[in-house]
Order: structure tokens, then C-alpha cells, then sequence
């Protein structure tokens, strides 16, 4: 993991670990909501490289009354891209839930699985900004993630092999 100090700017604002946080947490929270369990640790690698890639995030749909499944299937292009995404994100991911836990705004459950715990937070600004729509966005990726099915089938029709 490079240094703070030591990475682009470009790079250490997109990839700030308190918003990369904030937007793990609202998946988080959205899908415990949705399923009444915790997140799955390897699902929380797919929710950065969507959310964060405004392309992917702009192709989302606005709810999940489309179901995933058919989405992916009518934009391929998108599953292609993807596993160089998480692959270039986990190393964000990973630092993003480190930062999570240790402000406790993430946790883990009794079976291993990422939790947002009650916490005091600020509403974050709603208005039309890109970190609105990140956010946003996140929550709903959060519910339709929830919907899809186990963590192996979703990862599978993501294109994404654990081994």
C-alpha cells in the first residue's frame, strides 16, 4: 500500500478511505436491510469498482425492479472491464474497510460478514454532486445485490472467480 503522502493527488482524493467507506457502508447497510444479513467480505470487492467507475454507475439502472442478472446480460461490455477494476480496487477496498472498522462505522458479524453498525453520522449532502450519486448509487447496489442470490451466485454472474 503506498503512503498517504506519497500518492497523486488525483489519486488520494478519488480514493479517500472515509468516502470509500461511506459508500461501502451504504451498500452494506442497503443489503442487510434488504436480506437481514450481513454483506459477504467478497461481495464488498465488486461494490467499489461499480460504483466508483461513473461509467459502470451511470449504466446502473435507478432501481431493482430490473433484475441483475438481466442487466449484466444487456451490457456485457461491463462484466469485460470489470475484473481489472477489482483487481486494481481491492488494495482501496481493503483499506477502505480497515478504515471502516476502525472508526466502527463497519463491523463484523458472528458469521464474518460486513455489518454497518448504528452510528452517529452526518447526512451526507444530497444534492446533485458525483459523491451524491455515489452514494446513491451505492444503496442501490446494496438492494440488488441482496436480491440476487447467494455470494457464489452473484459472483458468478458478475464473471467473478474466487480462485
Amino acid at each position: 500500500m503506498t503512503p498517504w503522502n506519497e500518492r497523486p493527488i488525483e489519486v488520494a482524493n478519488l480514493f479517500n478511505p472515509a468516502f470509500c467507506t461511506l459508500v461501502l457502508r451504504e451498500a452494506i447497510s442497503e443489503y442487510h436491510k434488504t436480506k437481514k444479513s450481513g454483506l459477504d467480505y467478497p461481495i464488498a470487492f465488486l461494490i467499489l469498482p461499480v460504483i466508483l467507475s461513473k461509467s459502470i454507475r451511470e449504466a446502473l439502472p435507478s432501481t431493482t425492479i430490473t433484475k441483475l442478472h438481466t442487466w449484466l446480460q444487456t451490457n456485457q461490455e461491463i462484466r469485460i472491464r470489470l475484473d481489472s477494476k477489482i483487481h486494481s480496487l481491492s488494495t482501496i477496498t481493503k483499506e477502505a474497510i480497515l478504515f471502516g472498522l476502525q472508526y466502527q462505522v463497519l463491523a463484523f458479524d458472528k458469521e464474518g460478514a460486513l455489518i454497518a453498525p448504528k452510528c452517529k453520522l452526518k447526512k451526507f449532502d444530497s444534492t446533485e454532486s458525483e459523491a451524491a450519486s455515489c452514494i446513491k448509487k451505492a444503496g442501490m447496489l446494496g438492494r440488488w445485490f441482496a436480491n440476487a442470490g447467494d455470494t457464489i451466485t452473484l459472483l458468478s454472474i458478475w464473471g467473478v472467480k474466487l480462485f
